[in-house]
């Protein structure tokens, strides 16, 4: 059984154990470090699945993005969800584009809020937006998109959000789109 400052340590990870399964307070050590095994793995399950997005938009491989994208869409309602799962890549994407907000110039911010106020963006991208690349609060942006719209839905517009910034971020440097995600991404 875990002592109390044990648990105390896995309170600061318990919105992360609970995705897991693990309630941090009934939970033995053991399950705690299995949580956080598989709550590793769901993490950079994302992060390998956020760059492999990126770099095909940055090929200008729209149909291998939306694959990939189309792939991840099934498990938006998945109970359990699966390694890696569409709400956990969806805020990976929104973290990532809330981390480049403050050095985007606000010619590209301007861009890519245009761009999500078109009529064939993904559903709730424009208040994703807002919220990630003015106020840099990813997580207010992506439960009102959650909660509007779907996960799945979420999952299209923070994919999208994001590759909009590294493609005007690439235009108004005049570098790769790759160079730029390989940098930050």
């Amino acid at each position: 059984m875990a002592s109390p400052d044990q648990r105390a340590q896995f309170e600061l990870l318990a919105p992360l154990l609970a995705r897991e399964g693990v309630d941090v307070w009934t939970a033995t050590v053991a399950d705690l470090d299995a949580g956080m095994d598989r709550a590793r793995q769901r993490h950079a399950a994302a992060v390998a699945r956020v760059r492999a997005v990126l770099d095909a938009h940055a090929r200008d491989d729209i149909s291998a993005a939306g694959a990939l994208l189309e792939e991840l869409e099934l498990t938006a309602e998945a109970t359990p969800p699966p390694i890696p799962d569409a709400l956990t890549v969806a805020t990976r994407f929104a973290q990532l584009a809330q981390t480049v907000a403050p050095q985007l110039p606000v010619e590209v911010i301007d861009a890519v809020r245009d761009s999500a106020r078109l009529p064939d963006v993904p559903d709730g991208m424009a208040a994703l937006c807002e919220a990630t690349l003015l106020d840099c609060d990813a997580a207010t942006g992506l439960r009102t998109v959650i909660r509007e719209h779907g996960p799945a839905d979420a999952l299209y517009a923070a994919a999208a959000m994001t590759a909009a910034v590294f493609r005007h971020w690439a235009r108004h440097t005049g570098q790769e789109m790759g160079e730029l995600v390989s940098a930050h991404a």
